[in-house]
């Protein structure tokens, strides 16, 4: 996607500056479409990141397990503890960026920087959905 948008932005600055031909002078209208004649463009629609899969992709299964205590936390049981609301995805995700320690013991959970805010907030609204 990035790439014909690029490719789009190129092909408009090579026309607007005339493709390069120094001997045309004419300018020539974009459009002829009036404002009720012109098409709306609909915004691209983006997919939502897969929570499970960017889990599975990473190094999470070392330390949590779904159901069960491992390293760290059961995910259900992070679900218990947590309401899935912004606050909540914004303050997990912050914790699987940057690691945190005192919440569920001793041990601390190493910081993943190489994680999106985007993707670990994926991850977490995966995880607040594994209530029971």
């Amino acid at each position: 996607m990035k790439k014909v948008i690029v490719t789009m932005m190129i092909a408009a600055g090579l026309y607007a500056c005339g493709g390069g031909s120094a001997e045309t002078t004419e300018t020539k209208p974009i459009s002829n479409a009036t404002v009720e004649e012109a098409t709306p463009v609909e915004a691209p629609v983006v997919a939502k990141k897969d929570g499970k899969a960017l889990i599975e992709a990473s190094d999470c299964r070392t330390c949590h397990k779904d159901d069960s205590k491992l390293i760290g936390p059961g995910y259900q049981e992070v679900a218990k503890k947590y309401e899935s609301n912004e606050a909540n995805i914004k303050m997990l995700s912050e914790k699987i960026i940057k690691g945190g320690q005192g919440n569920w013991g001793e041990i601390p959970m190493a910081g993943h920087p190489n994680i999106s805010e985007e993707d670990a907030s994926a991850m977490v609204e995966y995880i607040l959905s594994m209530k029971k």
